[in-house]
């Protein structure tokens, strides 16, 4: 109901996009997909062309936001990811949000950031009593809780500025995995940054452009690309968004480049085509959110009948 209310207040219109697609948004190749057994071409001969169950509405999100200007999902995401920790789920909730009009990543940030903490403000106001059971023996719980809903801005870091902390603090942290530009954050790296040094919320900005998806807006730099991941104790990565690429040539170079199948993401590039806004967006697991305002350890606890590997 809190994050209703946000989005209703802020003029968001709530659609619904596809569970079934042809698009894995992200590019990873996580995604299940859909078979008609007993056909010649079990992968193929129900729709014509293969299809996978929805990793993200992102995409088709945006064709919405070309109309509606703010709009907002919260569905069934699928991802099959092989990953054995408390952190992830095959089959779970996905909130995501667009907003046309949006060429700062400061103002996507502002966004992210007031839906956080009016979200959790609610839960203290109208569900008060069951927090201080989940923080009644955890003080780190019931501080985080209380930085959530405070008014000063949640830390704010580079990605470049993350990795100077991480290798500073290497020599008494021991990470397995070396802190590294061009690499990934391990989660032991989210851990470490939101956990131990900045005890809180922190948005990590502008990773490098390789080994982020390609509907991301490069940075002038021409090695990172507008975007962020808010890190919080507990899940770690809470949510990520970034600027759209809106580029219609640009946008097109990067799909031929990430080797997707020739024609499949036609209907995206056109929204470009014929005319476009600057536009921005971010999705957040919902069972995450949950898993941090209760401090509890996996997030397989937080939904009933859970779906993992």
């Amino acid at each position: 109901m809190g994050l209703h209310k946000f989005f209703h207040d802020n003029e968001f219109v709530r659609v619904h996009t596809p569970a079934l697609t042809s698009n894995d948004c992200e590019g990873g190749g996580e995604t299940f997909n859909v078979v008609t057994p007993g056909t010649e071409h079990p992968e193929s001969d129900f729709f014509g062309r293969k299809v996978n169950l929805t990793v993200s509405g992102q995409l088709h999100l945006e064709v919405f936001a070309g109309a509606f200007k703010r709009v907002y999902t919260l569905n069934p995401a699928f991802r099959a990811e092989p990953s054995q920790t408390g952190r992830h789920l095959s089959e779970f909730w996905m909130l995501e949000a667009e907003c046309a009009f949006v060429d700062s990543l400061s103002t996507l940030v502002g966004v992210e950031e007031e839906m956080v903490r009016s979200t959790t403000q609610f839960l203290v106001d109208n569900a008060g009593a069951e927090l201080e059971l989940f923080s009644r023996d955890n003080e780190r719980l019931a501080k985080l809780v209380r930085r959530l809903t405070d008014s000063k801005p949640y830390a704010c870091i580079s990605y470049t500025e993350a990795i100077d902390i991480l290798q500073k603090a290497d020599a008494a942290a021991k990470f397995v995995f070396k802190p590294r530009w061009g690499q990934g954050l391990q989660s032991e790296h989210e851990r470490y940054l939101a956990t131990t040094h900045f005890e809180g919320p922190v948005f990590v900005t502008d990773y490098p452009a390789a080994i982020k998806p390609f509907y991301m807006l490069p940075n002038p730099d021409g090695r990172t690309v507008a975007c962020m991941d808010l890190l919080v104790p507990g899940p770690c990565e809470l949510l990520g968004g970034s600027l759209r690429e809106h580029d219609y040539d640009q946008l097109k170079s990067a799909i031929e480049t990430q080797g997707f199948e020739e024609g499949s993401l036609d209907w995206y590039l056109n929204l470009r085509k014929y005319g476009t806004t600057p536009h921005a967006g971010f999705g957040m697991g919902f069972e995450r959110f949950i898993q941090m305002v209760t401090g509890l350890d996996s997030v397989r606890d937080i939904i009933p009948f859970p779906r993992h590997s």
